[in-house]
């Protein structure tokens, strides 16, 4: 995360320094290609009925890529993205764990509860696929806006937890059922458990300067997936959504 800061604190001096350049942007060019980098605030959404992934908030994680556009008309064009982006959630304190965890002897869908730091981290590549449409404010800049679908394949998924609890059989923590407090610290690969595939919406809004032969943009958008995150219903039923701010460098040709 500190590189991830020193370039776009970088991105940001190069946008205000843009400013000054009286040149405009190439409002006959055809293509455009570029990189960016930002900031993601995933949060896993729904879920509220399943004991095991209710109750998520949002965590942050990294993003970036390489972004493409083709020009289709004076103001619209097709934009597609690749892009690395590490999705999933948090959840701290008092929350469900499988009981059979504790006791294999537990039935399947019975739960017990504990006091714990728990985080979801789940990496993909994404390919999101966008019309946009560019609003000019003058020669050297202007506003767009972009919307269209995105599908994502999962590189990896892991989940993070800490701390230490007595164990209880509810939430409102009333009946101990081993209460000697249990160490919750594990890094614990749950790539087999998720869905390999998600699909889902994405747009947003979005600001672009000359700079050169090119163009810094600054992008601000938002995501929801359509497809369960859960490959088992007996772990939940959530789905993956996130807020993206970043900023980019493209090339005109």
């Amino acid at each position: 995360m500190k590189k991830l800061s020193i370039i776009l604190v970088s991105l940001v001096c190069l946008t205000a320094m843009s400013f000054a350049q009286p040149s405009s942007l190439h409002h006959d060019s055809k293509y455009t290609i570029g990189i960016f980098g930002g900031i993601n605030i995933p949060r896993f959404s729904g879920g509220n009925n399943n004991e095991l992934s209710r109750d998520y908030t949002s965590r942050a994680g990294g993003a970036f890529g390489l972004t493409s556009s083709l020009a289709l008309g004076s103001n619209f064009s097709l934009r597609i993205d690749l892009m690395y982006s590490s999705q999933g959630g948090k959840r701290n304190g008092i929350q469900a764990i499988d009981a059979s965890s504790i006791d294999p002897r537990m039935p399947t869908g019975t739960y017990l509860y504990a006091d714990f730091n728990n985080e979801s981290i789940l990496n993909y590549f994404q390919i999101p696929v966008m019309a946009e449409y560019s609003i000019p404010i003058n020669k050297s800049s202007k506003f767009f806006m972009d919307f269209g679908p995105y599908i994502g394949f999962l590189l990896n998924a892991k989940q993070k937890t800490s701390g230490s609890s007595i164990i209880y059989a509810d939430r409102a923590e009333t009946i101990m059922v081993v209460p000697i407090a249990q160490s919750f610290d594990a890094s614990t690969d749950v790539t087999n458990s998720i869905n390999p595939i998600d699909f889902g919406l994405t747009g947003g809004v979005g600001f672009a300067q000359k700079a050169g032969s090119g163009e810094i943009f600054m992008d601000v958008r938002g995501a929801y997936g359509l497809i369960n995150v859960q490959k088992n219903s007996q772990d939940g039923n959530s789905h993956n959504g996130n807020l993206l701010i970043d900023l980019g460098y493209a090339l005109h040709f």
